[in-house]
């Protein structure tokens, strides 16, 4: 493989990592903003179990959950194709 060649698959797979460490710091941005949010629910559990919003309460911060989930697993698949995609081109 030519200097060219090498030097592009370095800077893809460089940014492929790049984009996978800024989407794991923004699902741990928002895990941290659903933790805060959960204590302060636990707080007050007692006084928001008596209203009838408490099922959604719950619902919601267990959908919030797997969203974080699912766009950290999304977004490592994309990191997987990426550095796949890259590895496949420097086989040729």
């Amino acid at each position: 493989m030519s200097k060219t060649q090498d030097k592009k698959s370095t800077r893809k797979i460089e940014h492929a990592e790049f984009l996978w460490s800024q989407a794991q710091m923004k699902a741990a941005l928002m895990q941290q903003m659903l933790d805060t949010a959960i204590y302060e629910v636990e707080e007050h559990k007692e006084e928001l179990q008596k209203q009838e919003s408490w099922p959604l309460i719950e619902a919601s911060m267990n959908e919030r959950k797997k969203d974080i989930e699912t766009f950290l697993m999304g977004e490592k698949d994309k990191y997987l194709n990426r550095i796949g995609a890259t590895s496949e081109s420097t086989d040729v």
